[in-house]
C-alpha cells in the first residue's frame, strides 16, 4: 500500500473536510468522475461535455459540494444523504438523496421539454450525488449525523471523525490514484451489466451493508488494521459509483 508521511498541509486539509464533511471529498468525487470517463463511450463523452459547457468533469463531480457556502442553497443540503434509524427498513419519504435522484432519473426521461440548463442541473446531480450515495455514511443513522458526531484520532496524528475519516482520510492517507480504483476489483462482463443497472434504492441498500464495516473501529482510533479492512470498501464503491454514473449518463445521453 502506498502510505506517504503526512504532511503539515494534509493534515491541514484533512481537518478541514472534517468539520466541512463533504462526501467523498473533492478527490474521491473527481475520482468517481474519471472512473465514469473512463467505462463511457465517446458519444456521451461528447454529448456530456455540451451540457457541462466548459466545465471540468472534476468540478462537475464537486459542485454540489462547491456551492455550500452560499446559504441561498441551503435547501439542497438534504438531498446529499439519507437518514435511516438502525434496523429500519423502510426508506423514508420527503428530500433525501434517494428520493432526489429517482426524480431526476424521472426528469430526464423527458429531457426534450427542459431547457439546456435544466438538463445540465440534473447532470451535475447524478455527477455528485450518485458519489454520495455510494459512501456508506450518507446512508447513515440520525443519531450520530451519519457518523459526524463519532470523534476519532486518525493514525495518530489528527483529530478526525467517523464521516470525514471514510469522505476523505483514508482516500488521501493511501495516496489513492485512478488505476488504484479501476484496479480494486475485477468482474466479468456478466458482473458488470449486474453492476450497472440502474437500481437507486439497491444501490442505497449495497452502501447501507457496509456501516457494520464502518462502524469497526476500536478505542476511537483509526489504525492500520482499521485501514486495511476498510480501504478496499472505499476503492470498490468508488468504483461502482463511477461504473454507474456512466451507465446512467448512458442510458440518457449516448444519442
Amino acid at each position: 500500500m502506498k502510505r506517504p508521511l503526512i504532511t503539515m498541509a494534509l493534515t491541514i486539509a484533512l481537518f478541514i473536510s472534517s468539520n466541512t464533511s463533504f462526501a467523498w471529498g473533492n478527490k474521491g468525487h473527481a475520482l468517481v468522475a474519471e472512473v465514469a470517463f473512463h467505462y463511457m463511450d465517446e458519444a456521451t463523452k461528447k454529448n456530456v461535455m455540451d451540457y457541462l459547457d466548459g466545465m471540468s468533469i472534476e468540478d462537475a463531480a464537486n459542485w454540489m459540494d462547491a456551492i455550500k457556502s452560499d446559504h441561498a442553497n441551503d435547501y439542497m443540503k438534504p438531498y446529499h444523504y439519507l437518514d435511516l434509524e438502525k434496523g429500519s427498513k423502510e426508506m423514508p419519504v420527503g428530500e433525501n438523496i434517494v428520493t432526489v435522484l429517482n426524480q431526476t432519473l424521472k426528469d430526464l426521461d423527458h429531457k426534450q421539454t427542459l431547457s439546456h440548463d435544466d438538463v445540465k442541473r440534473r447532470i451535475l446531480f447524478l455527477f455528485h450525488l450518485i458519489g454520495d450515495l455510494h459512501q456508506p455514511l450518507h446512508i447513515g443513522y440520525p443519531s450520530d449525523k451519519g457518523g459526524n458526531t463519532v470523534q476519532l484520532n486518525f493514525m495518530s496524528s489528527y483529530g478526525s471523525n467517523l464521516h470525514a475519516t471514510w469522505d476523505s482520510g483514508i482516500i488521501e492517507f493511501e495516496g489513492t490514484s485512478l488505476t488504484d480504483v479501476l484496479n480494486s476489483k475485477k468482474y466479468t462482463s456478466e458482473e458488470l451489466e449486474a453492476v450497472k443497472k440502474i437500481d437507486i434504492i439497491g444501490w442505497a441498500k449495497q452502501s447501507r451493508g457496509y456501516l457494520k464495516n464502518a462502524y469497526d473501529v476500536h478505542d476511537n482510533k483509526v489504525n492500520p488494521n482499521y485501514i486495511d479492512e476498510a480501504y478496499p470498501i472505499i476503492k470498490s464503491q468508488l468504483l461502482d459509483a463511477g461504473i454507474r454514473l456512466a451507465a446512467v449518463l448512458e442510458h440518457y445521453f449516448k444519442v
